[in-house]
């Protein structure tokens, strides 16, 4: 028996970006559905309001020069990374490789931007 490790995308994940994607848990589940768009929303928006408190409360953003550029863009990435996680509800996940990646490169990017504004 092969083991699925879920790291790749699945065969035929082109299709999760299709408008009907996810037409049937949204005609099974109309409540839900509104809940899942609602957590989707606040998963990819989160990470960046959140990095945008931070550096509202950083006293060296006179010459900051395109660091909070840098913050944002690695915060969306992070965005990414947990409405993948968001996915899995609806079963349209494209594996844990995307996942830890977002995580990284995002992490590492709002990192770096922190580590230049705090």
């Amino acid at each position: 028996m092969k083991k699925n490790l879920h790291m790749l995308p699945p065969k035929g994940a082109s299709a999760f970006f299709s408008p009907a994607a996810d037409e049937s848990f949204r005609g099974t589940h109309p409540t839900g559905y509104l809940f899942l768009v609602a957590l989707g929303i606040t998963a990819l928006c989160g990470p960046g309001i959140l990095l945008t408190v931070i550096m509202a409360c950083s006293q060296r953003l006179d010459n900051a020069g395109a660091w909070p550029f840098v913050g944002w863009i690695g915060a969306f990435i992070v965005g990414i990374g947990l409405f993948n996680l968001v996915a899995i509800i609806i079963r349209q996940y494209l594996g844990h490789l995307l996942t830890i990646l977002c995580f990284l490169i995002g992490g590492g990017l709002v990192g770096l931007s922190l580590a230049f504004l705090l």
